[in-house]
């Protein structure tokens, strides 16, 4: 008996091993970017992604992530009020020179899929509002861990 589980063990490992192996050379990690629409602004013109370095961060599932990255794609936030949106989505923001419209920033940190893997990626969420809180364009992006601190900016502010 004793001999038979130190087998399962020794296969156990073994099989581990292989599938470790062949998780890591298939290359499982996410496209940098997924295609999306572009925000605009209120004049039509295309926006980029703003990152605050002290902006929010949320929940690090993967799910949740492309649940996000879905409803920012697919227009779910188009036409609500900036106060429909978790408060964690509304902790920091800038008002843009024309109009006064505000860019809303959030992020979820993730690590990519792997066995043993220690690549970081945030992905960056902008919601863009009118002045009055009606939600118009939502954006997304995917950048390495270290890119928020190291190019975010510090124009943002705390409601």
């Amino acid at each position: 008996m004793r001999n038979i589980l130190l087998l399962v063990a020794v296969c156990c490992l073994f099989s581990a091993c292989i599938v470790k192996d062949m998780a890591n050379s298939i290359g499982i990690k996410p496209s940098p970017s997924t295609p999306h629409a572009p925000a605009r602004d209120g004049e039509g013109k295309e926006v980029k992604i703003w990152v605050p370095k002290n902006m929010i961060r949320l929940s690090a599932w993967p799910f949740q992530a492309r649940g996000e990255e879905d409803r920012c794609t697919q227009g779910y936030y188009l036409g609500k009020n900036v106060a429909d949106l978790l408060p964690t989505q509304r902790g920091i923001y800038k008002i843009l020179p024309n109009y006064g419209n505000r860019i809303w920033a959030y992020y979820y940190g993730e690590d990519i899929p792997g066995i043993d893997t220690t690549d970081w990626y945030i992905t960056v969420f902008n919601i863009y509002a009118d002045k009055n809180g009606r939600i118009y364009g939502c954006a997304w992006a995917k950048f390495p861990s270290e890119y928020r601190l190291e190019h975010g900016t510090s124009d943002g502010i705390r409601p």
